[in-house]
């Protein structure tokens, strides 16, 4: 008896097949860059409305959040320091039109202040620094206790500060919040290079050195009223004065956004 012969894929039916993989895996990457390009989107639309809460704030209680005098913040019934070694200290509500910290960025510090002035304000989504002690902090907390998630980034917040004594910043990265202090103990660089220069390009000249958006290493940089005007060359965020763009993983850099009022 002649051996039967053996079912096989024609040539059609592999090429079908083939056909189908190629489609699964071109949709698989296409959703992902759709999402990346929605994270993006999202990141920037979040400063737009931060700066746009910002000023509504000012134009409304006269002055910065955070930073409007403690007199006036209680007058409107806005969280203001009481504890008597600090009223009225600079980085303490003092209306000098800077969003300060004492260097080692205390919990009361106009810098989480000005989050809870926003959130007291109902200008942004969230609630924040509901934990304010009106002394030093002496617990250790949970930094989204004081601190708005970004929109992109390996667990990333919003911090506040000034580069040099003049300008206001955002500043996305990684943190943590430490007994006794806030939100540069430990701090961590948490956007991609590729990311950071997707985000730059949206928002301003697509360089880390330059303009409204500016590249920092939060690894070493992140002292939030000397330091940030340094550009990451660390870990592959910046080559030759340009974002290094090959677009893997890795979180490089933090970002720099100037207030926009």
């Amino acid at each position: 008896m002649p051996p039967r012969p053996r079912a096989g894929f024609t040539l059609v039916e592999l090429s079908i097949v083939l056909v189908v993989i190629g489609l699964l895996v071109g949709g698989v990457m296409v959703g992902r860059d759709l999402i990346k390009a929605a994270e993006i989107r999202a990141q920037v639309s979040q400063f737009e409305k931060f700066n746009s809460a910002v000023n509504t704030f000012r134009n409304k209680y006269g002055g910065l959040p955070g930073d409007l005098k403690y007199t006036e913040a209680r007058a409107y019934g806005l969280y203001s320091i009481t504890y008597a070694p600090y009223v009225g200290l600079s980085t303490r509500g003092d209306g000098n039109g800077l969003i300060q910290s004492r260097g080692q960025n205390y919990f009361t510090d106009e810098l989480v202040i000005f989050w809870r002035h926003l959130s007291e304000a109902g200008l942004i989504d969230g609630i924040y620094g509901l934990k304010l002690n009106t002394a030093a902090e002496t617990t250790t907390n949970f930094v989204n206790d004081y601190l708005p998630t970004a929109k992109i980034g390996q667990n990333a917040v919003i911090q506040i500060g000034t580069a040099g004594t003049s300008t206001n910043y955002y500043l996305i990265l990684s943190t943590s919040v430490t007994a006794g202090g806030c939100c540069n103990a430990a701090s961590q660089n948490t956007v991609t290079a590729y990311d950071s220069y997707q985000i730059d390009s949206k928002i301003d000249d697509a360089l880390p050195g330059s303009g409204s958006v500016f590249a920092v290493n939060a690894l070493s940089n992140v002292t939030l009223n000397t330091t940030w005007t340094t550009v990451s060359a660390a870990s592959g965020c910046v080559s030759s004065g340009a974002y290094s763009l090959n677009p893997g993983t890795t979180p490089d850099c933090s970002l720099r956004f100037r207030f926009q009022y």
